[in-house]
């Protein structure tokens, strides 16, 4: 039987990351985010209206969305969670390091696992309810060379904390090893 969950908002396990990006000044900034999704060459997320993020999206260039592997969850918070999410440096005291996107003009995070680097379609942004939507064009995909094969990418071996939350709280799920192939449920 099913019964009536009540909360303002639920987030059944989305993949974080950390967008990386560069400052008016030329630095390098944070913003963690979780809510996004991915279908052919766009890469859609979704942000609080009024972050340093949000603010930025449409004069930026380029970007990076930066997976890292779960060791690195006090970092993600930092670039998360630090002024509620309008500070604009979140950097200091991350312990990242950086490295040039190959395709955009944008930071990446050294120790990201995979790396999708993006260029905002600015006549694509929306912001609705306090929610700016933000529709990115993927321009390329970087990943750490332990997770190809001669197959290609190895499922099962992306280790990215997921997000689940609603009013009550919210917690990290890690992903695990386990995979089935598309379509063997038949």
């Amino acid at each position: 039987m099913k019964v009536k969950l009540k909360s303002k908002k639920f987030y059944p396990c989305y993949p974080v990351f950390i967008v990386s990006y560069y400052g008016e000044d030329g630095s390098v900034k944070l913003s963690t985010l979780s809510s996004s999704y991915s279908l052919g060459d766009t890469f859609v997320m979704g942000m609080h209206a009024g972050s340093y993020l949000a603010q930025r999206i449409e004069t930026i260039k380029g970007y990076c969305i930066n997976f890292l592997p779960t060791a690195y969850l006090h970092a993600i918070e930092r670039a998360g969670m630090v002024s509620n999410n309008r500070k604009a440096d979140k950097t200091e005291g991350t312990g990242l390091t950086f490295g040039k996107s190959l395709t955009v003009n944008a930071p990446l995070i050294n120790g990201a696992s995979f790396v999708i680097e993006c260029e905002p379609i600015t006549e694509r942004i929306v912001t609705f309810d306090g929610v700016k939507h933000v529709f990115g064009r993927i321009k390329g995909y970087l990943c750490e060379e332990s997770l190809l094969t001669d197959n290609g990418f190895e499922y099962g071996k992306l280790d990215v904390p997921l997000f689940e939350a609603d009013s009550r709280g919210r917690v990290y799920r890690r992903m695990t090893t386990d995979t089935e192939q598309a379509g063997s449920f038949f």
